[in-house]
């Protein structure tokens, strides 16, 4: 691993493992990205969340979603401070976010099963806010949240992954963002790691240990920024051997997606459901939607994982109620999907941006999926689409514009 600027992702190794799952049997997990439910300042409820001055319930923010959060393993970027207490004091900063934990509870029931807590708002209200984060999501893991990387009471046990089962596999998954800090903690506070060097160790820690599966989510990038940068997609690629799924978030916005040498690269996920962000319908196409992402593995006669499918949803809504584009407007963001896959790529680092059908799916060569069956990688837009698409992925969008 090579120095360089923090990376956001979610990384997936593709090796073999312990796990006790047959050959032929699939692995499914999904990846949502930046989530949160409640505005910024706001106080916090057990009930739902604020949302323009009124109290939004948490289910019915989730009812469109709901349905397409199934699998083995459902992602999502926890990026608020988890706590029933109105007293704690935020730090001076633009945006502080709180959810109760009755709406982690209620996203729990909606099928997520695992969290992030590395970013840039899990400090919001301080060391004190990320213990009081870290103490509601281990009880969580005795509701059935699998794990919650990232948070620490210890640089140690920020550093170390943390294990789980799920579809049969031994899967390690470990978190880093931009924004950390309170380590080492005090007695009831938490804190996560911070700078290049601790997310090497982290990295190294984590392709050193035994697993099917090896995850990493870290938040980083440009925020509105669809683009991938080439020194992003070169630190990316330089990654440590066995790390083989990489899932960005923290931008706002969707990037592609790429296979580098069996490597499966999702630069951006956008929002999920956070009600502290802003409608993003009004921006361009190339901004104004999120991405569900569904990955579909399959267990190989020596016990490794290949990965078969790669599924694109894209989201409207993300502020207040997720839920499924449709329509033509589910065909012009997967249009956006594919020009941005298109420019990642890059013979030098062997990589291949993905494109989309018309169903949101890509498929792998020799995939034994029945959808792959008559799978052809779908052609780029043209004319005035492609234009567009074009000219609205290289403006230069700030927070406001």
């Amino acid at each position: 691993m090579r120095s360089g600027t923090i990376l956001g992702c979610l990384i997936v190794s593709l090796a073999a493992g312990l796990a006790p799952a047959r050959a032929g049997e699939r692995l499914s997990l999904v990846f949502v990205g930046d989530t949160g439910l409640n505005a910024s300042g706001a106080r916090v409820l057990p009930d739902g969340g604020f949302k323009s001055g009124q109290v939004l319930p948490f289910d019915d923010a989730l009812g469109d979603i709901k349905p397409l959060l199934k699998g083995d393993v459902v992602f999502a970027n926890l990026e608020t401070v988890v706590t029933d207490n109105n007293k704690i004091t935020p730090r001076d900063k633009m945006f502080v976010f709180r959810t109760h934990p009755e709406g982690v509870r209620a996203l729990l029931g909606a099928g997520i099963n695992v969290a992030s807590t590395a970013n840039n708002h899990v400090m919001d209200f301080g060391a004190t806010g990320a213990g009081e984060t870290l103490k509601n999501m281990e009880v969580m893991g005795r509701e059935g949240l699998l794990a919650w990387p990232g948070l620490g009471r210890s640089v140690e046990e920020a550093l170390t992954p943390q294990l789980f089962s799920a579809g049969g596999v031994k899967i390690a998954i470990s978190a880093f963002g931009i924004g950390g800090g309170g380590l080492p903690a005090s007695q009831g506070s938490a804190g996560t790691l911070r700078g290049d060097e601790n997310f090497r160790s982290l990295a190294k820690r984590l392709a050193g240990i035994r697993a099917g599966l090896r995850i990493l989510s870290v938040h980083y990038g440009q925020e509105f920024a669809p683009l991938v940068t080439a020194a992003e997609a070169k630190r990316f690629a330089e990654l440590p051997d066995g790390i083989g799924i990489i899932v960005g978030h923290h931008a706002h916005v969707a990037r592609g997606a790429a296979v580098v040498d069996n490597r499966l690269i999702l630069f951006g996920l956008g929002n999920f459901l956070h009600f502290g962000t802003q409608n993003m319908a009004r921006f361009d196409i190339c901004r104004d939607f999120g991405l569900l992402t569904k990955v579909g593995m399959m267990r190989a006669d020596d016990g490794t994982l290949s990965l078969e499918t790669v599924e694109a949803v894209p989201l409207t809504g993300m502020h207040e109620r997720t839920k499924p584009m449709t329509g033509a407007e589910m065909q012009l963001r997967l249009a956006v999907l594919n020009y941005l896959g298109s420019k990642l790529d890059n013979k030098a680092l062997g990589a291949q941006g993905l494109r989309f059908d018309g169903n949101g799916l890509w498929c792998a060569k020799d995939a034994s999926d029945p959808r792959c069956a008559a799978w052809a990688t779908p052609p780029l837009a043209t004319g005035k689409t492609a234009q567009a698409i074009k000219s609205a992925c290289a403006r230069d969008v700030r927070r406001g514009g």
